[in-house]
């Protein structure tokens, strides 16, 4: 097999596995099996492994000497200074570009917002097209900071978000309520209202971190 192909395949069995542990269908903790994903994707192992040091510099994936290869699971201190990252990159980004924001831009925001509306309407809740939505459009305020370095490092923050969220899962009563956020900042930016999508997303952040520490204390007792 050369080169080429080689890379291919890793490249193909990469997106795969990141799907499926994003997805869900590999849940945090889960041990995986090299020989039976090989088998699973009709390719050899070499790939396979291949793919799996990818995630593991992704930090997706984590291999335990003598024990096996693991999908990460986030802890809750983990979780927390994540967000608080989060928060320090998406205030930085609000302060950036505010002030320089096109109405195209305010309005593709505007549209994810809709979307996002439009699934709290649906039964039952589709957890995982929101969640999309709900990164995609805080992502989406970094991208228009214009800094690549920063978006990578905002990127590799949200995987590791949405691998915390199988674990720190939140009712829908309490999505519905943080979705306001999301209202709230889109009137804001239309209205280039610094002090406002400053508070709010201090706000979101804060309540997410709340609610992952009331989720923790029901799993300790």
């Amino acid at each position: 097999m050369s080169t080429i192909e080689t890379s291919l395949l890793t490249t193909q069995v990469y997106d795969v596995l990141r799907s499926k542990i994003i997805g869900r269908k590999y849940l945090p903790g889960e041990k995986l099996d090299i020989q039976k994903i090989a088998d699973e994707l009709g390719v050899s192992r070499s790939p396979v492994k291949d793919a799996i040091n990818q995630l593991v510099h992704d930090g997706l994936i984590e291999i335990i000497p003598r024990k096996g290869t693991y999908v990460t699971q986030l802890n809750f201190t983990d979780f927390i200074e994540i967000l608080d990252s989060r928060l320090m990159i998406e205030t930085w980004a609000a302060q950036r570009v505010t002030p320089s924001m096109t109405d195209d831009q305010v309005d593709k925001w505007g549209e994810i917002v809709h979307e996002m509306d439009s699934l709290l309407e649906v039964t039952p809740f589709p957890f995982e097209l929101y969640s999309k939505l709900d990164m995609r459009f805080h992502k989406m305020l970094v991208e228009w900071a214009g800094n690549k370095k920063v978006l990578e490092i905002y990127s590799s923050l949200n995987i590791h978000v949405s691998l915390s969220r199988i674990v720190h899962s939140t009712s829908l009563e309490s999505t519905i309520k943080r979705h306001q956020d999301h209202r709230t900042l889109f009137v804001a930016m239309q209205n280039r209202d610094l002090p406002t999508i400053l508070g709010t997303l201090t706000l979101h952040i804060t309540n997410l971190k709340d609610e992952a520490k009331l989720r923790w204390d029901e799993v300790m007792l």
